[in-house]
């Protein structure tokens, strides 16, 4: 009965599946906390210009912007060290 759903796979094979989605998604996330920076950076030099011209109401409106990516940066950190976490300790076990 067991031959009709398929093969079962060996807990050495499922280590190495969910080891290797772990490593995915910390690829992404990594990716993703990358592209923020990078806006960041873009973002901070549009404030600065923007700022020069005078035009106090966008500036607002794009240094509370900046601030949500920042936060965004700092959780992608401690997702991925959570995920590193996860991944290490299905190593360990």
């Amino acid at each position: 009965m067991s031959f009709i759903f398929g093969k079962r796979k060996t807990p050495a094979e499922l280590l190495r599946e969910n080891k290797r989605m772990l490593d995915k998604s910390i690829r992404e996330i990594e990716r993703e906390r990358q592209g923020l920076q990078a806006q960041e950076k873009k973002l901070i030099v549009e404030i600065k210009k923007t700022a020069k011209q005078g035009q106090m109401a966008a500036v607002k409106v794009m240094a509370k912007d900046l601030i949500r990516t920042r936060h965004q940066i700092t959780k992608f950190y401690a997702l991925k060290s959570q995920l590193q976490g996860v991944s290490l300790r299905i190593q360990v076990t």
